[in-house]
C-alpha cells in the first residue's frame, strides 16, 4: 500500500493534461436499416459500448453480474437518433447509425448493484507514438502527412477504437525536436526510458508505442508498449488475413491501463478531510465546490471550515483517499501538498492554482 500511495504522489505532475470526457453515457453503432428490429439491436450494442467506456473493460457484458440487468436494455434509454456514419474499414458506403442516449442515474445505479469498476471521466491524456513496417517504404512513423495516401487509414482506425472507449489522446508533432530525440529504429525497438525521455516535453500523463507489421501471408503482428500511472505494461499481438486488427489491439491495451485508473463503487462511502489553500475570493471558492461536485467519486461534501483564505472541506468520497488525491491533482487545478501521512489518515492538503 506504502508503495501505491507513493505512485500516486510522483506520477501526476501540476501540468497533468488529464481532461473531462463527455458522451459516456451515449453509444452510437452501426445499423442495418431503420426497422424497429435493427433499432432493438442497436440499443443492445450501444449499451454494451457505453458499460465498455464507463468500466474500462472491454469484456464487461460477458460479467455474470452484468447479464441480468441486460434482459431489457430498453429500461436505460434516454433518447434514439439515427445518424449517418462515414464509411469504415470493411466498408464502402456510408453507414447508418443508430445513436442512443441513456441515463446517467439508470445506469450508475446498474453498476453499483452489479459490483463494476468504474473509469472516472477526468481521464488521463496519453501521447502515442505509432509505427508501421512497410514491405517497400521500410519502418516509419505514422502521421497526418504518411497517412493522407493510406487506405485504410491507420489513424482513423486508431482514433475511432479510442474513442469508443472514451480515451483521450495527442499524436506527437514530428517536428525536429523528435526526430533528434527518438529514432525510428528505438522507437521500433521499444525502448521504453527513450520513448519516455522523448514523451516528456508533451507533459502528457503517459504515453503508448504501438508497432505492426504485415507477414506475406497477410497476417498483421505487432506488440504495444504504455506507461501510465508508474507502470509499463508489454504486449504483443496479431491478427489473421483480412480481420481488421486496430480494435482489438486498442481493446486489450485500455483494458490493462485502465485497471490503474478503475474503481469499484461502494454502498458507504468514506469520510476524508480536504484543505485547500489559496482560496483567497469568492469566485475561488465557487470554483473549487465546482469542481468536487463534477467528480464521481465524490459522494457528498459539506464547507467544514473557512479562515482566511484557507477553505476546509469535509468530503465523502467512493474509492478512499488515494484516488480522490489522484483526481483532484489530475484536474491540474490543486497543486498538492499532501503527505504520506495525510493519505492514510485522510487528511489531503492543496493549493488552490488560479488561472
Amino acid at each position: 500500500m506504502k508503495r501505491i500511495f507513493a505512485l500516486i504522489l510522483v506520477c501526476f505532475s501540476l501540468h497533468s493534461l488529464a481532461e473531462e470526457v463527455s458522451g459516456l453515457y451515449s453509444g452510437l453503432v452501426p445499423v442495418v436499416d431503420q426497422s424497429s428490429e435493427s433499432q432493438q439491436q442497436g440499443v443492445r450494442e450501444a449499451l454494451n459500448q457505453v458499460l465498455v467506456k464507463l468500466t474500462g473493460n472491454s469484456k464487461i457484458v460477458q460479467s455474470p453480474n452484468v447479464i441480468p440487468f441486460l434482459t431489457n436494455p430498453n429500461a436505460f434509454v434516454a433518447g434514439v437518433g439515427f445518424r449517418s456514419l462515414p464509411a469504415s474499414d470493411s466498408t464502402v458506403e456510408p453507414q447508418t447509425g443508430l445513436e442512443v442516449s441513456f441515463s446517467q442515474k439508470g445506469i450508475d445505479q446498474l453498476i453499483r448493484q452489479a459490483k463494476l469498476p468504474v473509469l472516472p471521466s477526468n481521464r488521463p491524456k496519453l501521447l502515442v507514438w505509432i509505427l508501421r513496417d512497410h514491405p517497400s517504404e521500410g519502418r516509419g512513423f505514422i502521421n497526418e502527412y504518411t497517412e493522407a495516401k493510406s487506405s485504410p487509414s491507420i489513424l482513423n482506425s486508431f482514433d475511432r477504437a479510442m474513442k469508443e472507449r472514451g480515451m483521450p489522446y495527442i499524436l506527437p508533432a514530428f517536428d525536429l525536436e523528435d526526430q533528434l530525440s527518438l529514432s525510428v529504429n528505438e522507437a521500433w525497438s521499444l525502448r521504453a526510458n527513450l520513448i519516455d525521455a522523448a514523451s516528456q516535453r508533451y507533459e502528457a500523463d503517459g504515453w503508448i508505442a504501438l508497432r505492426f507489421y504485415t507477414t506475406s501471408s497477410g497476417e498483421v503482428r505487432g506488440a504495444w508498449l504504455y506507461q501510465a500511472s508508474g507502470r509499463r505494461q508489454l504486449k504483443d499481438f496479431r491478427s489473421s488475413y483480412g480481420e481488421p486488427f486496430m480494435t482489438s489491439a486498442v481493446n486489450e491495451l485500455v483494458d490493462s491501463l485502465a485497471e490503474s485508473f478503475t474503481y469499484v463503487p461502494q454502498i458507504s462511502t468514506n469520510e476524508l478531510m480536504v484543505q485547500i489553500n489559496g482560496v483567497a475570493s469568492f469566485k475561488d471558492y465557487e470554483s473549487v465546490l465546482a469542481l468536487f461536485k463534477n467528480l464521481e467519486l465524490v459522494e457528498s461534501l459539506d464547507v467544514h471550515g473557512v479562515e482566511a483564505d484557507q477553505l476546509t472541506l469535509a468530503v465523502d468520497a467512493e474509492g478512499g483517499a488515494e484516488l480522490l488525491h489522484s483526481a483532484l491533482v489530475r484536474s491540474g487545478k490543486l497543486q498538492s501538498q499532501t503527505d504520506q501521512d495525510g493519505l492514510y489518515t485522510g487528511q489531503l492538503q492543496f493549493n488552490w492554482i488560479r488561472k
